[in-house]
């Protein structure tokens, strides 16, 4: 009679393992180079110029389509805000990266407009890499027109728009939780064989 519940145990462990996420953070550091965003519900890579350096929209764009990385494809560029009404691009927060500029790395201590994100942040910024005070590519074209597309400025916490052929960083984004599995993999696999090792010597 005790076999079930050893194996609930065993259940409740391994449940508690893959879900170690604190319930009051927003970025948590993952392994393999990944960031996770419990706000957004995005995963970031930690290097933020992973490409190694600026290019065109087109070419930030198929970059990030193609990557493979920690063992998942379906990486995008950040998506920009829609609704921004600021005149000179400012406090867009609903920018994938312009939640991150204004809030998650900023928390009271930085992320102002007019402000370079190096020179004021919180914490949260070590969580990451290479983070430039530079502009990144979003996703989405001008609808006005096509030959312009969104960036966001992490000099000074503008989003903008600039011919496509300039030449901007790229930093990749995919959608929700993408944790290194390996962890957890070897954990479930350990404690089945230990569940299976512990019932044949009963």
């Amino acid at each position: 009679m005790k076999a079930p519940a050893t194996r609930l145990q065993l259940l409740s462990i391994l449940a508690g393992a893959l879900c170690v996420l604190p319930a009051d953070a927003a970025l948590i550091s993952r392994p393999g180079g990944l960031v996770y965003d419990s706000a957004q519900d995005l995963t970031w890579l930690m290097d933020s110029n992973y490409t190694g350096g600026a290019m065109d929209w087109a070419g930030a764009n198929a970059w990030a389509a193609s990557l493979v990385y920690a063992g998942h494809d379906g990486w995008r560029l950040p998506t920009p805000d829609p609704g921004c009404p600021s005149p000179d691009g400012s406090d867009c927060t609903g920018a994938e990266l312009g939640h991150l500029f204004y809030g998650d790395l900023a928390l009271g201590l930085g992320g102002m407009a007019g402000t370079p994100i190096t020179e004021s942040h919180n914490a949260n910024f070590t969580l990451f890499t290479n983070i430039a005070d530079a502009g990144y590519w979003t996703n989405a074209v001008l609808a006005e027109d096509q030959d312009y597309a969104w960036t966001f400025d992490y000099f000074d916490g503008s989003q903008l728009p600039y011919a496509k052929d300039v030449q901007f960083l790229a930093w990749a984004v995919h959608d929700g939780d993408i944790p290194e599995p390996t962890t957890a993999l070897l954990l479930a696999a350990g404690l089945i064989g230990w569940a299976g090792s512990h019932r044949r010597r009963r």
